[in-house]
């Protein structure tokens, strides 16, 4: 992502160029040898050539245990088992050379088909590079293939789950909108209806199947939705607003997603606007970031604006984006976005430049009841769609959830966490950390001690944030440590542990049970098993855990289960 002021144009798929190039390619092969057909003829012609001598050897021969054996003398015999030895070892031999040859062969042909050079070093290591960063490649797709298949197991039994009924209040009770089963019954546009097939959805989840009639009806609904980490709401919205926008020229802005962070940003224009509109040719999509810039007096020509609360008031302030042709106004994370202690102030800014007749969409996977409160104030008229029973049943099931008195582990949490990492084979994961000071301090401690880590917080360029979080969805790293600004919205599929190094609090000092729970729902995705540790190293930090177990946990119900400060004990339970 660059800071320029060029646009973040959706790629256009390109359609027969390669197969007719390859098709020229293969032509050529024909025409010509190629070295590795040179090379298998050399091992033929000379195999042939051995074999060609011990064959006449043993046609001079003259064979041992025939009847005229009984005339010939001892010295003969000898002779002829002589003979017959010496052909068995050209052979032998002759096997041999045949062996190497074709070994030969292959590694020309190799070389020649990556065009290598055998006497060039530093060709032949950028070959190892790329046969290096083709497994990589292969492992990346089989993950993503798997997690596709997960996805729809979990969003299966996410629906059959009775827990998980969702509780829709419709602002309109006479409206006859029901929830839908397929895709199909949407009445969608072709190119949309393709591309939602090709991401690997199937069918509709729990939340896409009540949300997505209303977010399409005609008049549009406002809509305010809750539901479980990984359930399907990022696509729910995207549809909504894809649906909405009439490709023009010059571009309008027609669509406006605000997140609280600009990796989730990312994330929503990497893995979900950019393959959804894969078939609208000609749709311009900006990313409105801190860093990107716009010469003064130009306006923007997008059509759909996805970036943070900070960015998008000073693009509306200076009239960058015009908001009078907006039709969707969409607030992901919206608990925190419109929460008193997060981006409530830019929030309403924000929703007072949207045209009369805009639609709201706020989506979230935690809604406490005075956010739904103020949201209903702040949107005309929702219709709620909200999980059913009580808090309880937001935690994922496949998480295990651990804590560790760490106050009497000689070095505290810091020696406790570099001893974890040095004794678990772990995939992927992420430790949060309360203050931008600590974060770099168990950065520096876990790089000292040899791991592949990668730092993210505010205090980090946005340059090498958007860096950092690309190596590591490319699994190229495997720690990523952060503060709370990862805790919400941001998927990668491999991680399978969280590390809560310090218990979430806000800032009274208080539990604060919705970063808890979206920090450790950044494991566990699509029905993966995962892990959460809290460490704890005082006696509030005690406290504020049982707090938030309390808060979740229903009947007295034990869930975050108490683990001794023994990193090899602890191998045993963890599930990664």
């Amino acid at each position: 992502m660059s800071s320029t002021g060029e646009e973040n144009e959706l790629p256009v798929t390109v359609g027969d160029g390669k197969q007719s190039e390859a098709a020229a390619v293969d032509l050529t092969k024909e025409a010509m040898p190629s070295p590795e057909e040179a090379a298998a003829a050399q091992v033929r012609m000379k195999a042939h050539v051995l074999l060609e001598k011990v064959k006449n050897s043993e046609v001079k021969r003259t064979p041992v245990g025939t009847p005229h054996d009984s005339t010939v003398d001892l010295p003969k015999q000898e002779r002829d088992a002589k003979e017959e030895e010496e052909a068995n070892a050209a052979i032998a031999a002759a096997a041999k050379k045949a062996e190497e040859l074709a070994a030969v062969a292959a590694a020309v042909a190799e070389a020649a088909e990556k065009g290598d050079d055998d006497d060039d070093a530093a060709a032949v290591a950028e070959a190892k590079l790329k046969k290096e960063k083709e497994i990589q490649d292969k492992k990346r797709e089989a993950s993503e293939e798997l997690t596709k298949q997960l996805q729809k197991l979990a969003l299966e039994r996410q629906k059959e789950s009775r827990h998980d009924r969702l509780k829709v209040i419709q602002s309109d009770q006479s409206s006859h909108l029901s929830s839908v089963k397929t895709f199909q019954e949407l009445k969608l546009p072709e190119h949309l209806l393709k591309a939602i097939f090709e991401m690997g959805f199937e069918r509709p989840s729990a939340i896409q199947e009540e949300a997505l009639p209303r977010i399409l009806a005609n008049p549009p609904r406002n809509v305010i939705g809750q539901a479980q980490s990984g359930s399907g709401k990022t696509a729910a919205f995207v549809v909504g607003m894809l649906f909405r926008v009439k490709i023009d020229a010059p571009a309008t802005c027609q669509a406006l997603c605000v997140t609280p962070t600009r990796e989730l940003a990312v994330q929503i224009f990497q893995n979900a606007v950019t393959p959804m509109a894969a078939h609208m040719k000609g749709l311009k999509v900006r990313l409105a970031l801190s860093g990107e810039q716009i010469e003064r007096g130009a306006k923007l020509d997008s059509h759909i604006v996805i970036g943070t609360p900070g960015k998008v008031v000073d693009w509306l302030k200076r009239r960058i984006i015009d908001a009078k042709n907006i039709k969707v106004f969409v607030l992901d994370e919206a608990d925190n976005m419109v929460a008193e202690s997060g981006h409530r102030a830019n929030s309403l800014l924000i929703k007072k430049q949207m045209p009369k007749g805009c639609q709201s969409l706020l989506f979230s996977a935690t809604f406490p009841s005075e956010v739904i409160a103020f949201a209903e104030r702040m949107v005309h008229n929702p219709d709620k769609i909200l999980i059913e029973s009580g808090p309880e049943f937001l935690v994922l099931d496949v998480i295990k959830q651990l804590w560790i008195d760490c106050q009497h582990y000689e070095g505290g949490k810091l020696q406790f966490l570099e001893d974890i990492y040095s004794l678990l084979t772990i995939g992927q994961s992420i430790v949060f950390v309360g203050t931008k000071r600590d974060a770099d301090s168990v950065y520096r401690t876990l790089s000292d001690s040899g791991y592949t880590c990668s730092l993210l917080h505010g205090g980090v360029e946005n340059d090498e944030r958007d860096r950092t979080m690309e190596a590591f969805r490319k699994m190229e790293s495997n720690v990523l440590i952060t503060t709370n600004v990862l805790a919400r919205g941001v998927d990668v599929d491999n991680v399978c542990l969280v590390v809560n190094y310090d218990v979430p609090m806000d800032k009274d000092n208080e539990p604060d049970f919705e970063t808890y729970l979206h920090r450790i729902g950044r494991t566990g995705r699509f029905g993966r098993k995962g892990t959460a540790i809290n460490l704890v190293g005082d006696q509030r930090s005690i406290e504020v855990l049982a707090s938030i177990e309390a808060h979740f946990s229903s009947g007295g119900k034990e869930m975050i289960q108490m683990a001794l400060p023994d990193p090899e004990a602890l191998a045993s339970v963890i599930e990664i």
